[in-house]
């Protein structure tokens, strides 16, 4: 059976937890969120874990696990608790993989808004001029075998990405369906945390109408399983009033 795992997630629903389990850095942004919005982060971020973890129990043929669940050896999809997956990952996961291969990826996809500049131009360089994405590994496209040694792949993408990147090719196949989707919205750390600047009230404004009108169009028809997803993030996203 194949396996989900969804990586180390903060306490959204204990208040006194969620404060105590808060990093440095998004200590200052969410403060300017609670402050900007009537509903405040935490319970924003519950409710997308809410979402996804609604689209991880449709999955055909997987058990959502803890890794202490996982036996030694079994195969892992592991996620962030926003992320979402293909209904038959599982399925085509387990009919692509052959005797000695060490792992899978798949094409990455995303919703979100680029966060800045750099980001958008390195989207269009990838669209338009076919540059290879930074990380062959982003937090949701890839499977590997569980293992001590791969418990720390699993857990941080980019030290996957490191990794595949001097396996042989054939170990790791990649396969150009779009088997997941990568759930970047206003209330994650890449967009509350920028690289080159400080978000301020207007700036997280902005990006509340660019989100709003994200979720308004239609999804290509090779994510078109998400949809659900989108309109109900959509949902969300549309209750956030200001204070």
């Amino acid at each position: 059976m194949v396996r989900i795992w969804v990586r180390a997630t903060m306490d959204f629903d204990d208040e006194e937890a969620f404060r105590a389990q808060l990093l440095p850095r998004l200590r200052e942004p969410i403060a300017l969120w609670d402050a900007t919005f009537d509903m405040p982060w935490r319970i924003f971020r519950s409710r997308l874990r809410d979402i996804a973890r609604g689209n991880l129990e449709r999955i055909e043929g997987v058990q959502i696990a803890t890794w202490d669940e996982i036996p030694e050896g079994g195969l892992v999809l592991p996620c962030d608790d926003d992320d979402w997956f293909r209904p038959d990952v599982a399925a085509v996961v387990e009919d692509a993989m052959r005797p000695g291969m060490t792992g899978l990826r798949w094409r990455s996809s995303f919703l979100e808004v680029p966060r800045d500049f750099r980001h958008l131009l390195g989207i269009w360089r990838r669209q338009v001029k076919g540059y290879r994405r930074q990380f062959l590994c982003t937090t949701n496209n890839y499977a590997l075998f569980a293992s001590e040694a791969s418990k720390r792949l699993m857990s941080d993408h980019m030290q996957a990405s490191e990794w595949v990147a001097v396996q042989p090719a054939a170990d790791i196949p990649f396969l150009r369906e779009r088997l997941s989707l990568q759930n970047r919205t206003i209330a994650s750390q890449t967009s509350l945390v920028p690289q080159r600047t400080t978000i301020g009230r207007r700036h997280l404004l902005r990006k509340l109408g660019r989100y709003r009108r994200l979720y308004d169009r239609p999804l290509p028809p090779d994510l078109a399983w998400a949809q659900p997803y989108v309109d109900q993030v959509g949902a969300l996203t549309a209750e956030l009033r200001l204070r």
